[in-house]
């Protein structure tokens, strides 16, 4: 098959075309002007190496220009489009009309771009759990269940979602849960977002990508929504999840970070209660929690003897990034001062 990809470049995405080109698939890849600029070295090194076969075509997701450019490149038109980019959090809080315009104005324009080819291809589009909203206590979800987007990521994909389902084309849309990678891990205010008691399924990145491939070739996916998750065996809750995580760290557990460091309530995330009917037609898992949990355990060997001294310093610096604990303290510091401020004006 020849499949063109786009967000080639990002996490699920380097996985995608692995797992095409392993089942033998032709890739194009399709990714932003100032791609091989931001990705440096390690993605030049892929083009030359495990990537050698693929062709690689920089443009504009919202330009028809770029677009039927790109389409027209691949000889007799591709076979499954396999559309990943997408502006995600927390740039997407930071620049809501861009995001909309690339997440939606880009998958309309590559959808009108698909549907100009002679031959029309399979699509089939990255969503997110995100459009479920908060499960914080009705945490089992599933693919018929309403949703209920509270940001401007997850409206953007349920947007999407619509716009390929009144397109005409054949499409698959594979809605992500939380996707692991071990080079990869929120230590930014982002992660204080998610309420500890938040149940997680972690999908591994490769059996994401492989997902991706496997829908773009299965014609028993056609015009399906599927929860991909990894099942049982990648279930925990948030705070369980974070003292593995630090423990691999070696920062200890995750005690250090007091509840009120965390959101309670308006965060996605849960259980797929039917994740494994997506496994049962795709075949797509090959990853537990705990090959996850081992990859960390080597990834990070030699970090962890310096985390270990470096430790209470590292410690605060996760502290000053909640965004809860931060506005505590402001508004203690408030209202010390606006205590104080009578007493000043009785000296005077």
């Amino acid at each position: 098959m020849k499949i063109f990809v786009t967000g080639g470049f990002g996490n699920v995405g380097r996985s995608a075309i692995a797992a095409c080109l392993e089942a033998g698939h032709e890739v194009t890849i399709f990714e932003r002007k100032d791609a091989l600029k931001r990705g440096g070295r390690v993605l030049a090194a892929l083009l030359r190496g495990r990537w050698k076969g693929c062709s690689l075509i920089l443009g504009d997701l919202r330009s028809p220009k770029d677009l039927d450019r790109a389409l027209g490149s691949v000889s007799g038109g591709p076979d499954a489009v396999i559309h990943l980019a997408a502006m995600i959090p927390p740039a997407s809080d930071r620049n809501e009309d861009l995001a909309w315009e690339i997440n939606v104005g880009g998958t309309q324009a590559l959808v009108d771009a698909c549907l100009r080819l002679e031959k029309k291809p399979r699509f089939v589009f990255a969503s997110s759990i995100a459009i479920y909203g908060d499960r914080v206590t009705n945490y089992w979800i599933f693919s018929s269940d309403p949703v209920r987007p509270s940001d401007l990521y997850s409206r953007s994909k349920v947007a999407c979602e619509a716009v390929l389902r009144g397109s005409g084309l054949d499409f698959t849309v594979l809605r992500l849960s939380y996707v692991v990678w071990c080079k990869w891990f929120p230590f930014d205010p982002l992660l204080f977002s998610m309420p500890l008691s938040t149940k997680i399924e972690i999908v591994h990145t490769q059996d994401a990508g492989r997902a991706f491939a496997l829908a773009a070739s299965s014609a028993s996916a056609s015009g399906l929504t599927l929860d991909i998750g990894g099942g049982s065996t990648c279930r925990t809750t948030f705070r369980v999840y974070l003292d593995r995580i630090f423990l691999l760290f070696g920062l200890g557990g995750s005690d250090f970070l007091p509840d009120e460091a965390f959101a309670r309530e308006n965060f996605h995330c849960g259980w797929y209660g039917d994740s494994d009917e997506a496994e049962r037609l795709l075949g797509f898992r090959r990853k537990s929690l705990e090959d996850f949990y081992e990859e960390v355990r080597w990834e990070e060997r030699f970090i962890r003897p310096l985390a270990r001294l470096a430790g209470p310093s590292i410690k605060r610096w996760l502290l000053a990034k909640s965004p809860l604990l931060q506005e505590g303290r402001r508004v203690r510091a408030e209202s010390i001062q606006g205590r104080l401020q009578p007493l000043s004006s009785r000296r005077r």
